[in-house]
């Protein structure tokens, strides 16, 4: 068999092994993205932040309404007790008393303020709460999805490389220095085989000699026009 014919069976293992690489490369960039579930949680934490300020804004005034109540109590409790007889105590117990119950209906205004800027921002949470378990749930299979799959590649992979070692003996030293270099200068396409007249590489058409020169098992021929290795069956 000519040099060619191995260096094109080489090519094709190579290929093989490079296409299954870059899935597991792009497997692995997804796996390690979490840009997004970082987005999601960091809207649940601002969310869950802000509902903790309107729940500690709603406790507070919470306690100024039960403060302003006993208040009330103590003070309607000392004006029907009996115990005060002066007119002018009881009037001013009264006058008291009435001024009380029209700061507790202020305090109870800002409590339901309170209340329904609570409820509105606990809403908010839920939903981002949902958001945030139902990222989580779609990684999980997704993540489960690719790591078989990744597995399954990995496997190819070692099979491939097991191929490779079989077919590595047949190619002489001096030619797969340069099938290397051509490797790395020609996107990890160092062989094209010629396909309807023309280089499967690049799509130059290629010459009647040199297609002949390419069957030719005494020496190796190279594309015109991208400088790769030739290979005709």
């Amino acid at each position: 068999m000519s040099t060619t014919f191995h260096l094109y069976r080489l090519q094709e293992i190579d290929s093989e092994i490079d296409k299954v690489q870059r899935r597991l490369d792009e497997i692995q960039k997804i796996l390690d993205d979490n840009q997004e579930l970082k987005r999601v949680k960091a809207h649940f934490e601002a969310c869950e932040a802000e509902q903790g300020k309107t729940e500690k804004t709603l406790r507070k005034a919470e306690d100024e309404v039960k403060k302003q109540r006993v208040k009330i109590e103590q003070t309607e409790s000392m004006l029907y007790s009996g115990n005060v007889k002066n007119p002018k105590e009881v009037q001013d117990l009264q006058k008291k008393s009435e001024s009380l119950k029209r700061y507790l209906l202020s305090l109870e205004d800002v409590q339901l303020e309170a209340m329904l800027a609570n409820d509105e921002k606990n809403d908010v949470l839920r939903e981002a709460q949902k958001d945030l378990d139902a990222l989580k749930a779609k990684l999980v299979q997704e993540h489960s999805q690719l790591a078989g799959e990744q597995s399954g590649l990995e496997k190819e992979k070692t099979r491939i490389l097991q191929e490779r070692d079989v077919a590595l003996p047949a190619v002489q030293a001096d030619h797969l220095e340069l099938y290397n270099k051509l490797r790395k200068s020609k996107r990890g396409v160092a062989i094209a085989a010629i396909i309807d007249g023309g280089c499967s590489a690049c799509g130059a058409t290629l010459t009647p000699a040199l297609q002949q020169k390419v069957r030719s098992v005494a020496q190796m021929a190279y594309c015109s026009s991208c400088q790769r290795i030739l290979y005709g069956n």
